[in-house]
């Protein structure tokens, strides 16, 4: 029986993808935002003379790039702060480390966690029955928000677009219904209790992202930066591409270990997440308008989140995930830094080459 509550939890490839893909468009979209705030701090910026930050030995001739690296950086350390903090205690590389594991731990781990939420709903849904002027001031501040409940069902239908051909039967509660003391109704519910476990895999990929986004724009932009202002317009793309690369070479030593292992995370939290929406609208879950219904409803989601969270592959994967980040952390540290610099002195030979 374990083994076979164990195998459904296993991460398909869908799963892979769809880490894969989230994380790829919020990086698309930090660093297309990123692009567009540093071009208009550019733009509206005034001129003196600086040094260059991307290659010491070149010159720049505007303080845009001071500018726009004030931004840059102040995003930069803003994602990194938590870590820098650490490292005044116990080092960088067991910072690094820590508190990777307490994001692929809350991402995988809180997936299931935060279903035990419906508890609380349920006793504050008897709560409203039991205080009437309570009920009232909740009910109606929460129909505010009927345009939020609209767009989550519509997010519920479109990430899970397998599931539509399970026909869900919306029904208006009655007077007798446990939902007539809120705002929304046990259909809006449905829709939020669908997505509740993305939250966490969804924010992870979104930090990673974001990350990733905006730290490419900062080697970009200030690349084409130096590349126009050392060679004119020829030395844009050139500029570009050096900075791309020294991008590379400063993400892809521990990125190629520390990725995977977050994706492994968000994997097994998305896949446990789906298991959890196909037994809500499957069984239509949620749909109770008797308070003895929608206790067995939470029971049912609760004993599909003790599997997960019971389950030998869950805890078999956050192994070696942490195994996979402590790998990485320790290359961030003591290897990444090193490599980068190298790339950074071929860099000056070649620019020398081909600019000076």
């Amino acid at each position: 029986m374990r083994k076979k509550e164990s195998s459904q939890f296993k991460i398909k490839r869908k799963d892979v993808i769809w880490s894969v893909k989230l994380f790829t468009l919020f990086a698309i979209l930090a660093f297309t935002f990123s692009m567009s705030l540093y071009a208009v701090a550019f733009f509206f910026s005034e001129p003196e003379s600086v040094s260059a930050i991307l290659i010491s030995t070149a010159q720049a001739a505007t303080s845009e790039v001071d500018v726009v690296n004030g931004a840059i950086i102040s995003t930069a350390e803003s994602a990194t702060s938590k870590v820098d903090f650490g490292a005044r205690y116990i080092g960088p590389l067991y910072s690094v480390f820590f508190f990777n594991i307490i994001a692929i731990l809350v991402t995988s781990i809180g997936a299931g966690a935060i279903t035990y939420s419906h508890r609380i709903v349920f006793k504050e849904l008897l709560l409203r029955s039991q205080h009437p002027v309570y009920s009232k001031i909740s009910s109606a501040m929460e129909k505010l928000s009927s345009p939020f409940f609209s767009f989550v069902q519509r997010v519920a239908l479109h990430i899970y677009p397998d599931i539509k051909k399970y026909d869900v039967d919306v029904k208006s509660d009655s007077s007798n219904s446990i939902w007539k003391h809120c705002g929304y109704t046990g259909e809006d519910y449905r829709a939020i209790a669908s997505v509740l476990p993305l939250i966490f895999p969804v924010l992870t990929l979104f930090l990673n992202g974001l990350i990733a986004g905006t730290v490419l724009a900062l080697f970009v932009f200030n690349g084409i930066l130096w590349g126009s202002q050392t060679s004119g317009f020829g030395g844009i793309l050139v500029g570009a591409d050096f900075a791309f690369i020294y991008y590379l070479a400063s993400i892809l030593p521990h990125g190629v270990i520390e990725l995977p292992a977050i994706f492994i995370a968000t994997s097994i939290a998305y896949r446990f997440a789906r298991i959890h929406s196909e037994e809500i609208i499957k069984g239509h879950l949620f749909e109770a308008e008797k308070e003895e219904d929608l206790k067995e409803d939470i029971r049912r989601i609760e004993d599909i989140t003790g599997a997960y969270l019971r389950s030998g592959y869950l805890w078999k994967i956050f192994s070696i995930a942490i195994f996979m980040l402590l790998v990485a952390a320790y290359i961030e540290i003591r290897l990444t830094p090193t490599i980068a610099g190298y790339v950074v002195d071929l860099m000056r030979i070649v620019s020398s080459n081909i600019l000076i």
